[in-house]
């Protein structure tokens, strides 16, 4: 079975304040993007003795404690199936990137296994399960638009308008810990927080404008100084005059949004040969497949 995972971009990002296990409590509207990662999952042969996580991306080290094999397990242990499973990673999202590749890829390892096993669970269940992996993992469940809040568990959904700007995310060769931006955030004083419902309604509206100027990332300053070559990207598209501009996550990607067609495959061409990361896409609609995968979890 083949299954998409998809990559998010961050709206906003507010750091509201930290929690007593050392990790911060947050409000973020999370949008996913088209662009996605593809899971090759299979149920395999009795005599196979361990599940198997591969990836075609070399960097990236694939151990017992990936995301994917924490999925697989935490699935077994609540369900009790015996059959051992193989998860074959074709990676297009980027690595360190703040566009949650890691995180859609373990939700999608849980999607997957529900359908191929026919496992009968419900959302609450999954949402359980997903938390346990990461704060984005119970999005990552879902890929709809979303304020998300505390640890990743509080997920307000909302309905949007038809987008039809272009989304370029480049990034630099270098990515960032999360864990790492987080430490760096805690050596500055906090900053004032964003109205999370005004962005997310300036992004409803499509009014770019207004998102502007109601939106923030307050994980950018630390990222910028942790990264410079991302403070000197940054300042480098902004010349650009993209009809948006911001980081996603906790970086290492900016994402411009851009209503041109023309002047977004002038950008990705631009940026590519000047050495950079760089993907061209656009908003994911959700398929009548993914629908019904959801219209058919038990109650």
């Amino acid at each position: 079975m083949i299954v998409k995972a998809h990559a998010k971009i961050n709206l906003a990002l507010n750091v509201l304040d930290k929690r007593d296990d050392g990790y911060h409590n947050l409000e973020t509207i999370m949008v996913p993007l088209d662009l996605h990662d593809s899971l090759e999952i299979t149920v395999l042969p009795n005599l196979d003795s361990d599940d198997f996580v591969t990836c075609d991306e070399c960097s990236l080290k694939i151990n017992k404690y990936n995301l994917c094999h924490q999925a697989i397990d935490l699935l077994r242990k609540q369900y009790g199936f015996k059959q051992k499973i193989r998860v074959d990673i074709h990676k297009s999202i980027f690595i360190q990137s703040g566009l949650g590749g890691g995180s859609s890829d373990a939700a999608a390892t849980i999607r997957g296994i529900v359908k191929l096993l026919n496992l009968k669970v419900t959302d609450k269940e999954l949402e359980e399960i997903a938390i346990k992996i990461g704060s984005d993992v119970p999005w990552s469940i879902y890929e709809k638009p979303a304020i998300v809040r505390s640890k990743g568990n509080e997920l307000e959904f909302f309905d949007t308008k038809t987008h039809d700007e272009y989304v370029l995310l480049i990034q630099p060769h270098m990515g960032l810990s999360t864990a790492e931006v987080f430490k760096e955030y805690d050596n500055y004083e906090p900053m004032p927080n964003c109205d999370i419902y005004k962005a997310r309604d300036a992004f409803i509206n499509d009014d770019l404008e207004s998102l502007k100027d109601n939106a923030i990332n307050a994980l950018q300053r630390p990222a910028f100084n942790m990264l410079p070559a991302l403070e000197n990207l940054y300042n480098l598209v902004k010349e650009e005059n993209v009809d948006y501009l911001a980081m996603t996550g906790a970086g290492s990607s900016l994402f411009c949004l851009i209503r041109d067609k023309k002047k977004a495959k002038k950008l990705e061409e631009k940026y590519y040969k000047l050495g950079y990361n760089v993907e061209l896409t656009t908003f994911y609609k959700p398929t009548e497949e993914k629908i019904n995968f959801f219209k058919k979890l038990k109650k």
